[in-house]
């Protein structure tokens, strides 16, 4: 237990050394490492930060810096969510923010931010996707990483923030658009091709966060799939290397790219040169895909 609190400990503090923090912002960080420490309820924390944003968002809503709260989210889960009990904590921390009452103007109005799109205060959690993309499973380009920084340093802060991810999409009040961050997920992971060490050091990164989603979301994943959610035929796939994927076709969730993603991860248990821990992950992603659909068909 003494490590778990000295990580907590340890992520609290670097986020009260930013120098742009204020007040509201430090304090919403000491909400958080409460609710990590177990010392504060979910529902009781999302009430404070409701406190402290609440009359910011009123009086002006587009300025309002709620992002800051889901960076705290963000860097938070890719501090300490290798820990499933912290992590719960943090979906259990978020949905307790999504059921909130709306933010309401002098009029009993629900107040938005600027991109409507993104929905009201607090119910659709806005702009906590986008947020989440940059600041959740962003890996930084190897080409753009700072001398001294170690590219494959970020593997474990991406698979805490998967894990997170994949509980949110598995149990979440609000999906927070987990099911795109699934999608890319696997996507990179496994419909990238393994033949050459650099794949292999790429694969380490990457099939790790893929396998999570399956293991932790594989029945909700396999019901977007049969859904065909966010399916878009011919739509090609915004990366420079796209030639290099072995999947071709259509984009979006299907069966029958749930059949490939089942292929792939039994492909690459059998790969030569993958870490073995990591093969040994898409082996379990491969039966975990098997039992869900053994279950639900």
């Amino acid at each position: 237990m003494a490590h778990i609190r000295e990580s907590i400990t340890a992520w609290a503090d670097a986020a009260h050394i930013s120098n742009y923090y204020q007040d509201f912002e430090h304090r919403t960080v000491d909400t958080f490492q409460s609710v990590l420490e177990g010392k504060t309820p979910s529902n009781a924390a999302a009430g404070t930060i409701s406190s402290l944003y609440g009359p910011l968002i009123k009086r002006d809503s587009q300025s309002c810096p709620i992002g800051e709260v889901w960076v705290i989210f963000c860097h938070a889960a890719r501090a300490v969510g290798g820990n499933s009990d912290l992590t719960e904590r943090l979906v259990d921390l978020l949905n307790s923010i999504a059921e909130l009452p709306d933010v309401t103007d002098e009029h009993g109005n629900a107040i938005f931010p600027e991109w409507k799109s993104y929905g009201g205060y607090w119910g659709k959690l806005p702009s906590f996707a986008a947020t989440f993309r940059d600041y959740g499973t962003y890996v930084e380009d190897k080409e753009l990483m700072d001398i001294g920084e170690v590219w494959d340093s970020q593997a474990v802060p991406l698979l805490n923030a998967t894990t997170f991810g994949a509980m949110c999409l598995d149990r979440g009040k609000q999906s927070a658009n987990m099911s795109f961050h699934a999608l890319v997920g696997i996507s990179e992971g496994v419909e990238a091709p393994y033949r050459t060490p650099e794949d292999f050091r790429n694969g380490a990164m990457f099939i790790p966060s893929a396998a999570t989603w399956i293991l932790l979301a594989g029945k909700r994943i396999y019901e977007l799939c049969k859904s065909n959610h966010y399916r878009e035929d011919h739509v090609r796939r915004f990366v420079e290397n796209e030639a290099d994927y072995e999947w071709h076709k259509d984009m979006g969730y299907s069966l029958e790219r749930w059949a490939f993603w089942k292929k792939r991860f039994a492909e690459i248990k059998m790969t030569q040169g993958l870490q073995d821990d990591v093969k040994d992950l898409a082996g379990r992603a491969f039966i975990k895909m098997s039992e869900v659909e053994s279950h639900m068909k």
